[in-house]
């Protein structure tokens, strides 16, 4: 497969970024239908706004939402960029996975965790959940990544696992049985043992420093904007990038798209973000071009 990239380095991207899109055309189904509980097989794909099924030539990623002009053929509603945001951002980072371990067993392992963390970050932008259906399979797969990652020692890896969630239970346990109130999630502990898993446990404490560093900066930036705008601007709760709800999503919940958890009174404080698309991005920067690179 090396001796393939080398012969026709182009042909390669171009097949990594197409088929990086293809992948993000799937995780918005993943992100849409994962919270709800709905299958990512059937039904078909559907327009959000009126759920009339998309047609082949309708769906091809990034491409037809360009020429429908974000908008539906049949309702012709919006259609969120987010969408084609997110096939955009998968096929970049299989384009930049196969540019820096070519087309190998590694690059596909690679690629499982980065299409995993999109869609986790996706859906906790959305919800504030990490679904155990995602952040499971990861730790899972993430124990046998030795296997196709010369560099990652089954040691490292476990310890790397076991290490992320003692470290983010620990605060999980810490704000609910002595602060009463919910200072990390059991979804952010599981991720944090999943990319422990798949990076090692030399990895955990620059992810940990860095998507705090993250958060931190984006957390004053909101808070900041608040009081800028007034105390009727604060008194809002922050969301995700207005996204168009499902139709399987709307008839899951009263208000679909909003980011609370519907099995508890919690909502999350005026400056608050949640912290896994911190911990994906923290997972990419430092595996893709800092230390823990191949």
């Amino acid at each position: 497969m090396q001796a393939l990239a080398d012969a026709c380095p182009r042909t390669v991207l171009a097949f990594a970024f197409v088929f990086g899109a293809v992948v993000g055309s799937f995780l918005n189904v993943v992100i849409a239908r994962v919270p709800a509980g709905l299958s990512i097989v059937k039904p078909g794909s559907r327009c959000p706004r009126c759920g009339a099924e998309i047609a082949w030539y309708d769906n091809i990623p990034i491409l037809s939402w360009l020429l429908l002009r974000a908008r539906c053929r049949r309702c012709k509603e919006p259609i969120s960029a987010r969408y084609p945001a997110v096939e955009l951002l998968t096929a970049l980072l299989a384009l930049a996975i196969v540019r820096r371990w070519g087309a190998t067993p590694t690059a596909v392992g690679f690629f499982a965790f980065a299409a995993a963390l999109i869609a986790l970050a996706y859906v906790d932008l959305d919800t504030w959940l990490l679904p155990h259906e995602i952040t499971w399979p990861l730790l899972a797969v993430g124990l046998a990544s030795p296997l196709w990652n010369p560099e990652l020692s089954f040691r490292s890896s476990i310890l790397g696992a076991v290490c992320g969630f003692v470290v983010f239970s620990s605060i999980t346990l810490l704000g609910e049985k002595v602060l009463k109130r919910e200072l990390m999630g059991w979804g952010d502990a599981w991720l944090l043992a999943g990319i422990g898993a798949w990076l090692g446990v030399e990895a955990l404490l620059p992810v940990v420093l860095l998507a705090s560093l993250q958060g931190a900066a984006i957390g004053g930036l909101l808070l900041l904007q608040r009081r800028r705008h007034g105390e009727g601007a604060a008194s809002s709760s922050p969301g995700p990038p207005e996204v168009a709800p499902t139709a399987e999503a709307e008839q899951q919940a009263p208000v679909a798209g909003e980011g609370v958890p519907a099995d508890g009174d919690w909502t999350p404080p005026a400056h608050a973000v949640p912290f896994g698309p911190f911990l994906a991005l923290a997972s990419w920067l430092l595996w893709l071009f800092g230390p823990f690179s191949l």
